[in-house]
């Protein structure tokens, strides 16, 4: 079967006719004017507990929501400098990585420089225009050595080097970003996932780059481009079937959290062999809801993180703390196998 074959298929499932009760559907204009600005209930779930919701809805300012394919139009990497200077080497020294964006600090240039840098590489490489925008912004503080400590999973902890902020490196005073980028497409963006929950692969639009200055820097720059579209608008499941969906989660005790919901595309449609070759891939319109759902049980098994359960939640907008909506078909993605 011919990839279009497959991306048609694809396309016909949006349409085939959902039960009465699912019938909500909507064009953007008119699900952003309905949705509030902030979802703020209290919840009770069946276990008697009770969840307060109080959760901005980001839904981007455009008129349509497409449904395309894209593919990969570049990609490059670029190092400049001594690359231990960057983050550190291994046990000898390390530069503190700050997540909380409030303390960050003063560096005397913003985030959002690095996109205008990234930008002029790519540009400078034959690169097309893309709209690449701040996905995760960590700070990098000064050098330090580093001293015995834990990083931990949700059962086990491990010891590990980690930097000593009351012990600087050689008065080392330069401070950077690492910065993860993703595209905005037809002015929705694209969220990243895939490193965690391998049921996913939506990192076709994944950027980064490690910064100090112009003479110690390394990035990575993928993009992809419009390829063909089959919809020019699909309609989207009103934001009042969404909060039924993530109620029911609730009231059974599965989601227990909500920090943030947000509308926007996957890239979804190939496995990961069809990936390496051409990189075409379907744009689904999805919720990314952040916070803390059961689900994610497995996932955090695997993953070590040197910070609380809570911080990476509140701080880190990747997908290993967030779960997705088929703002479609209200299915979550990667659906939820039968028991």
């Amino acid at each position: 079967m011919t990839r279009k074959a497959i991306f048609c298929i694809l396309f016909c499932l949006f349409l085939i006719p959902l039960p009465a009760s699912a019938q909500e559907k909507e064009h953007i204009p008119e699900l952003r004017s309905a949705a509030p600005e902030r979802w703020t209930c209290e919840i009770r779930t069946k276990e008697g507990k009770t969840v307060t919701i109080d959760a901005p809805v980001h839904i981007p300012d455009v008129n349509a929501v497409p449904l395309m394919r894209v593919c990969k139009n570049y990609e490059t990497y670029e190092l400049a400098g001594d690359e231990s200077f960057l983050i550190g080497k291994a046990d000898t020294r390390k530069r503190d990585e700050i997540y909380d964006p409030d303390p960050f600090p003063d560096i005397r240039y913003p985030p959002e420089d690095l996109i205008t840098f990234m930008q002029e590489i790519r540009s400078s490489n034959g690169g097309a225009d893309a709209d690449l925008i701040p996905y995760r912004v960590t700070a990098l503080g000064p050098m330090y050595h580093v001293k015995s400590g834990k990083v931990f999973s949700r059962k086990h902890s491990f010891p590990a080097s980690i930097a000593d902020t009351a012990n600087p490196w050689k008065h080392d005073a330069t401070r950077g970003y690492r910065m993860i980028t993703t595209q905005r497409i037809v002015g929705m963006p694209v969220f990243l996932s895939g490193t965690a929950a391998s049921e996913i692969s939506s990192m076709q639009t994944y950027s980064c780059i490690t910064y100090i200055n112009r003479e110690h820097y390394a990035l990575y720059i993928r993009t992809v481009t419009i390829e063909e579209i089959f919809s020019p608008d699909v309609q989207l499941l009103s934001f009042n079937h969404l909060q039924g969906i993530l109620t029911e989660r609730i009231v059974d005790g599965t989601l227990q959290e909500i920090l943030e919901i947000n509308l926007g595309y996957l890239c979804m449609g190939q496995d990961a062999d069809e990936q390496k070759d051409a990189l075409s891939c379907q744009l689904i319109p999805v919720w990314q809801v952040r916070g803390y759902d059961t689900y994610l049980d497995p996932v955090h098994d695997g993953i070590l993180s040197m910070l609380s359960l809570e911080d990476p939640i509140k701080y880190d907008p990747e997908m290993i703390y967030s779960i997705y909506i088929d703002a479609v078909t209200g299915e979550q993605i990667p659906a939820i196998p039968a028991v």
